[in-house]
């Protein structure tokens, strides 16, 4: 994206402005990266994927090289609590507003479903083990194409979807998938009436996820979990730091294992760390119960090169590795919460 195209991207918004600190609101930063930076970044994205895809069109590169949140502007570090997060980010309205017209493409959606329903049919026993119910009831905030939606209902849970995208709404129900259209202060679900809320892929992408999360508090039982799916800003800033020691972009096998795993150009509002997410998540009183690192969810189907698919193989399971030495430093990863019994302190989100 020009420069010019930039500043006619935030005059289209302007109710942006300057964040603070999502997670303790402090307005003091240091940078992880510069604007021009991320608008490097972005340009090598493109020239990656195309590069590695068998055709390519807007469809193809959706999720890969051409994300929702791609605005120009600098990322930067928490001075307070060592949150990540970009340095400009939309209010809640503009955000919305924008997830609900995304628009993918029918094969794209089946590409990402196909993905998905494999990494959740992985995921599925992880939190199963943390729920005491047999056939348990799940919420899913931001369902998107209904990946984990279609595990759980294999398992036989009974899960129901909320996310505000039209076309993707209309993809779930397609499929058969009960999905609401809403966002999760708006959904139409019972007190006290799941065993788990989860939210994959999308708590990020939440420019305040305190709604979010007191509605989530509020529709789990005393047993419920909380399982959040975030990429991990921390990581970020320490490949980028390690990148810059070399001179040229295309060069550092570093570029390369973050454009796999969808961390070049850090295309989120949010990137929280395990330490500023337990932080946020302890103002109601949550504990973390449990901490999973991974990877990126594959992202190779049926338009990649067989040389690409390889490739992103041997770069996350290397990545993969890395994560399990120092859990800390995985690109992505799972944390679990809960609250104690009768614990109630939902007002302070």
């Amino acid at each position: 994206m020009r420069w010019e195209q930039a500043a006619r991207v935030w005059e289209a918004y302007p109710r942006r402005a300057l964040s603070r600190c999502t997670v303790c609101g402090s307005e003091a930063t240091t940078a992880v990266c510069s604007a021009s930076e991320i608008a490097v970044h972005q340009r090598f994205l493109q020239r990656f994927h195309r590069r590695r895809l068998k055709r390519t069109k807007r469809q193809t590169l959706a999720d890969r090289a051409e994300f929702t949140q791609d605005d120009v502007t600098a990322i930067v570090e928490c001075g307070g609590c060592g949150h990540v997060f970009r340095a400009r980010r939309p209010d809640a309205d503009d955000a919305v507003e924008t997830y609900a017209g995304d628009t993918y493409g029918a094969e794209r959606l089946a590409a990402l479903f196909d993905s998905q329903l494999e990494q959740f049919r992985r995921k599925l026993p992880r939190l199963r083990a943390l729920l005491a119910a047999r056939a348990p009831r799940v919420a899913e905030v931001g369902s998107f194409v209904g990946g984990f939606l279609a595990a759980a209902g294999e398992a036989g849970w009974d899960a129901i979807g909320i996310d505000p995208g039209e076309e993707v709404v209309a993809f779930c129900r397609g499929r058969g998938l009960r999905v609401e259209r809403a966002t999760a202060p708006e959904a139409a679900i019972a007190a006290g009436s799941m065993d788990a809320v989860v939210i994959w892929n999308t708590f990020d992408q939440l420019p305040d996820p305190r709604p979010t999360l007191a509605a989530a508090r509020r529709w789990l039982r005393p047993t419920g979990v909380l399982a959040l799916r975030v990429p991990n800003g921390r990581a970020f800033r320490a490949a980028i730091a390690a990148a810059r020691d070399h001179s040229a972009i295309g060069r550092s096998p570093i570029f390369t294992a973050l454009a796999w795993n969808n961390l070049l150009s850090f295309p989120y509002l949010q990137g929280y760390t395990p330490a500023s997410l337990d932080r946020l998540l302890a103002e109601s009183g949550a504990h973390r119960v449990r901490y999973e690192p991974d990877v990126l969810t594959r992202l190779a189907d049926e338009h990649t090169k067989a040389w690409a698919a390889a490739e992103e193989w041997i770069t996350k399971s290397a990545w993969r590795a890395v994560g399990r030495i120092d859990p800390h430093h995985a690109p992505w990863f799972d944390a679990y919460y809960a609250w104690p019994p009768n614990h109630d302190d939902t007002d302070r989100l």
